[in-house]
Order: structure tokens, then C-alpha cells, then sequence
């Protein structure tokens, strides 16, 4: 076991070691070494999985290296609950605990606690975990949206995914929760811009304009974007008619898409004369000066 030896490399350093500490504090000693011990395997465990992973990107690409980035994740979240188990493990050996924590747990119930309930929510969020992984159902660095929260996949563990949302905060979700997942990243994607006109422009003339628009930005987009096409009028609203295009995209380029489309086309229908409602308060003022 780990004490063990440990003990005996402070015997042999200094031989008479025991005589000159008390045991309590070369028992303290050994507990700080396996302490030290275990985040110098977590650090070389995380490193040589990061070298693994710029490796396989560079030499196989950013698919691949997303893999096994994300299996990292797994694999490092794994060997965490490995590594710290069997650290705690000998510490509680080495300060003479053990009959102090089963007592403990006998009195208190705590073994069958764990698991009747605790054990059946920590198995189910290992199980959705391990099957995401292998169904390449996500990736770190995937733009997703789970149980309603949209964001970056950052890190996956055997219990948890964690998103960075769109504002900058971290989501950490236990798998076992995950009902609808929604990978952004992985397909296609259409780009919808909706642009309201007044009733009295000229609905084919902005039409027009907006499909040629459409199709200069995906002839401008190194093959981003494509397939630009007039979905025509969708709604009649209170003070606008709605128009509609729809754009293909590669993935996570549907927001730089429809910003930008947004912009040229009010640009244009500016310069054409074509109006875009917005709401007027007009102050009239009755009282002679």
C-alpha cells in the first residue's frame, strides 16, 4: 500500500525517525505526501491528455481532436474520482480512522443511504454520460442547447456538462436531467431574417432586394453560406407587412448571417425608398404663445 511505503522511504532517509517525531506527525507527514502525490498524477493525467489532443488535431483535424477532447474529459473526470479515492483511502489508513468511520457509517446508516437514493441518481447521470460519448451525441466545443440553456460546451464529465452561455456564465447540468439536447454545431443550419415593410411600399420590389442581398452575401462568404431563397409574405401585422428570406449556412455562422443581412437590406431599403415602420409620437401643442 501506499503508507506503507511511504514510511518506509522516511525510515530509510532518517532511521531513527521515530524517535525523533512523534508518530501522530509522521502519520501527518504521510498524509500531506499522498495529498502532493495525487495532484502531481491529476496534473501529468490532465497534460498528457492536453499534448494527446493538440497532437491528434494538428495530424488528424479539429474533428477528431474534438473527440478526443471530449473523451478526455471523461477520462479525467474518471481517473479524479480513481486518484482522490485512493488517496483518501490511505490517508484514513495512515491516521488510524478506519474503525472510526465504520462505526460511523454503521450507526448512521449512511451505506444503505447511499445506495438506495444517492447511488440511483449518480448511476443514471454516469449512464447518460457514457452513452452521449459514445454516440457522439456532443463535443466540447460544440454550440448547444440543453433543457433550455443555450451555450459552448466547455467540459463533460461522467456526472455533468458544463455550457458557457451566451453572456458569459457557466451551466453546470447533470446528465441524468438532459431531456432535449440541440447541436448546433454538427449541421447545417437555415438563417431566417424576418424585416417588416409598410403597407404602402412595394412588396415584389423588396423581395427583390432582399434575395439579391441574400445572394452577393453568400457569394461573398468563401461558401459559408448559399441557397438563398424568398419564403414571401408571413404575416400582415398591426403596422407592417412581414417579409421572410431564408439562407443556408454552415454551422454557427446563422448569427453573423443574419445580423449582417439585416444590416445590408435596411441599407437598401433605405437608398430604394422603401419604408420599414417604426412607432411615431407626434406632440401637438394647442396653447397660443
Amino acid at each position: 500500500m501506499i503508507t506503507p511505503l511511504l514510511t518506509d522511504i522516511m525510515t530509510t532517509l532518517v532511521p531513527d525517525i521515530s524517535k525523533v517525531l512523534p508518530a501522530w506527525l509522521i502519520a501527518l507527514v504521510d498524509a500531506v505526501i499522498v495529498v502532493l502525490l495525487a495532484y502531481v498524477t491529476m496534473s501529468f493525467v490532465k497534460l498528457a491528455l492536453k499534448i494527446a489532443s493538440d497532437v491528434v488535431s494538428k495530424t488528424k483535424g479539429d474533428v477528431e481532436g474534438k473527440r478526443l477532447k471530449t473523451a478526455s474529459s471523461i477520462i479525467i473526470s474518471l481517473a479524479r474520482y480513481i486518484i482522490w479515492f485512493v488517496a483518501i483511502t490511505a490517508i484514513i489508513g495512515e491516521l488510524g480512522l478506519e474503525s472510526a468511520m465504520t462505526s460511523i457509517l454503521a450507526a448512521a446508516g449512511i451505506g444503505g443511504l447511499l445506495l438506495s437514493v444517492g447511488a440511483q441518481s449518480l448511476v443514471k447521470d454516469v449512464v447518460t454520460g457514457v452513452f452521449m460519448l459514445f454516440e457522439n451525441q456532443i463535443a466540447v466545443g460544440d454550440f448547444v442547447e440543453i433543457n433550455s440553456v443555450k451555450g459552448t460546451v466547455t467540459e463533460i464529465t461522467l456526472r455533468t456538462t458544463v455550457v458557457r452561455g451566451v453572456k458569459g456564465e457557466l451551466n453546470t447540468i447533470p446528465n441524468g436531467t438532459i431531456t432535449v439536447l440541440t447541436n448546433y454545431s454538427r449541421e447545417n443550419y437555415t438563417a431566417i431574417i424576418n424585416i417588416g415593410i409598410a403597407y404602402e411600399a412595394d412588396i415584389d420590389r423588396a423581395l427583390a432586394i432582399m434575395l439579391e442581398e441574400g445572394n452577393k452575401y453568400a457569394a461573398e462568404s468563401d461558401g459559408d453560406a448559399f441557397d438563398a431563397e424568398i419564403a414571401g409574405v408571413t404575416e400582415l401585422g398591426q403596422s407592417a407587412v412581414n417579409l421572410r428570406m431564408t439562407l443556408g449556412v454552415k454551422p454557427l455562422c446563422q448569427f453573423a448571417a443574419q445580423n449582417e443581412l439585416i444590416k445590408r437590406i435596411k441599407e437598401r431599403f433605405d437608398r430604394e425608398g422603401i419604408e420599414i415602420p417604426y412607432n411615431r409620437i407626434v406632440v401637438i401643442n394647442s396653447e397660443e404663445k
